[in-house]
């Protein structure tokens, strides 16, 4: 079933989105009142037939992390914590310290992103240690993080109707292996990982080079999130937005108190109408 839900959902709202599906009205496509022929669902074959009914996106700009896939992260954090003997709160207060260096690149590997964590706990540690976290990390990432079961139809979907689509995501090392092992570059025209491009979200650096990436302009594109600061930074590029709140997500950021105006859906299926 597919969900979406209008702009300026409250707080209630939210909480009651992550508890859960409710009915809601569809509003597919209503995101942009304007109407061009031959771009917003005008144009012959097989756009002509596109549900949406005002704004036909040429690109969609997909987040990875509680948008396409889900992953158990307070398990990993809670598991790598009794295997250094922290507490689990304090460990993820140094992931979180750590993450905009990490996601853009700074440091030159999975080790070299472990340690960083490590050190801004105030952990010791040798190179030994590092291998055995990294491997711990290796493991968990092939377990703990799997697809949502409307994720890869949808993407089919999309570039079966002639639309590009990009994976963007806010990662580090660690992001390569899922991606090669969820066989990703082949279900997306192109993938643009925040460690390799040296930018992340909310950045705009990191929304044109997904652009760029499949010869997109800003205002043929939507962009689809869990994080409303994310969906805020592509709004402010130019950028259609959708902020998706999954029921069950737990992402490591958590959710705003508010979504900022952004139209909510709760799975990615309402992005076809």
């Amino acid at each position: 079933m597919r969900h979406e839900v209008g702009h300026g959902t409250s707080t209630r709202s939210v909480q009651e989105l992550r508890r859960g599906p409710r009915p809601a009205h569809l509003l597919v496509g209503e995101g942009r009142p304007d109407h061009r022929p031959g771009v917003y669902g005008c144009a012959t074959g097989s756009r002509a037939s596109w549900p949406y009914p005002w704004f036909v996106p040429r690109a969609v700009l997909i987040d990875l992390y509680d948008t396409l896939v889900a992953s158990d992260w307070h398990l990993w954090r809670d598991l790598l914590a009794s295997h250094v003997g922290m507490d689990p709160a304090t460990l993820g207060r140094a992931f979180d310290e750590t993450r905009p260096d990490r996601s853009v690149g700074a440091f030159a590997t999975e080790e070299d992103d472990t340690r960083a964590v490590l050190e801004a706990a105030g952990l010791t540690h040798d190179a030994g240690h590092i291998r055995e976290l990294v491997r711990i990390e290796r493991d968990f990432m092939t377990t703990g993080v799997r697809l949502y079961e409307d994720s890869i139809p949808t993407v089919r979907a999309l570039r079966a109707e002639g639309v590009k689509t990009v994976l963007v995501s806010n990662c580090s090392h660690n992001t390569r292996p899922v991606v090669a092992r969820l066989d990703l570059e082949r279900e997306f025209d192109a993938l643009i990982l925040s460690f390799e491009v040296g930018a992340r979200k909310p950045q705009r650096a990191i929304y044109q080079a997904a652009l760029d990436a499949v010869g997109s302009q800003v205002a043929d594109a939507t962009f689809v999130d869990d994080q409303a600061d994310y969906c805020d930074g592509a709004r402010a590029v130019g950028l259609d937005t959708r902020l998706i709140i999954r029921p069950g997500a737990h992402p490591p950021e958590g959710f705003a108190s508010s979504t900022n105006g952004h139209r909510v859906i709760t799975d990615l299926t309402a992005l076809l109408g």
